[in-house]
C-alpha cells in the first residue's frame, strides 16, 4: 500500500514540478522523497496520536479544497514546507506554495482510489500502523476480518459513527 501511495506522490510531484518554474527539474527526486516522507509521517502521527476521527473526516472529504481545513492536512503541509526548505534548499514561499498545492492533490487521489475500491481502508490503516489496524478491527480475535467483526464493532459502538462518514458520496 505504501508503494502505491508513493507512486501517486512521484507521479503528481513530477507533474507539479514540470509546471513550476521556481523548482528545478533536477530536484524532482528529492522533492518527491520529502513529500512522501511528510505525508506518511503525518498520517502515522495522526493514527498514533489517536486522531482517527480527523483521519476519517479527511478520507471522507469530497474535494481537495476542503482538505486544507483538516488539522492533519495542515500539519502535513507545514512539515513538508519545512523539509523542502531545510533538506532541498527551496525558499520559504516556493516551499509553502508547493506543499499547499501537492498535499491536497495527493490525498484527493488516494481518497478517490479508496472510494472506488482500488484501495482498501483497512490496508491504508494497516500500512500506517505497521499492520496493527487489522488486529484492532478483528473483534472476535480469529485473525480474519469478516462481517461478524463489522457487526460486533458497530454493536459495541463508535466504529459505525467513525466510519459512516467515510462511505458517504
Amino acid at each position: 500500500m505504501i508503494d502505491q501511495i508513493q507512486q501517486i506522490v512521484s507521479q503528481l510531484t513530477e507533474k507539479e514540478i514540470g509546471g513550476n518554474e521556481q523548482i528545478s527539474n533536477n530536484l524532482a527526486g528529492n522533492v518527491a522523497k520529502e513529500t512522501g516522507n511528510s505525508l506518511m509521517e503525518g498520517l502515522q502521527n495522526a493514527v498514533s496520536g489517536g486522531n482517527m476521527g480527523e483521519l476519517m473526516n479527511m478520507f471522507s472529504g469530497n474535494d481537495a479544497n476542503s482538505l486544507t481545513s483538516n488539522p492533519i492536512v495542515k500539519n502535513i503541509i507545514e512539515s513538508l514546507t519545512s523539509k523542502l526548505g531545510t533538506n532541498v534548499g527551496l525558499d520559504a514561499g516556493t516551499s509553502s506554495n508547493f506543499a499547499s498545492s501537492i498535499i491536497p492533490q495527493i490525498l484527493s487521489m488516494v481518497m478517490g482510489k479508496a472510494k472506488s475500491g482500488d484501495f482498501n481502508i483497512t490496508d491504508i490503516l494497516g500500512s500506517l500502523t505497521s499492520g496493527s489496524a487489522a488486529s484492532m478491527l478483528d473483534q472476535n480475535g480469529d485473525g480474519k476480518l469478516g462481517i461478524d467483526d463489522a457487526i460486533s464493532a458497530v454493536k459495541k459502538g463508535g466504529l459505525g459513527d467513525l466510519l459512516g462518514g467515510f462511505f458517504k458520496k
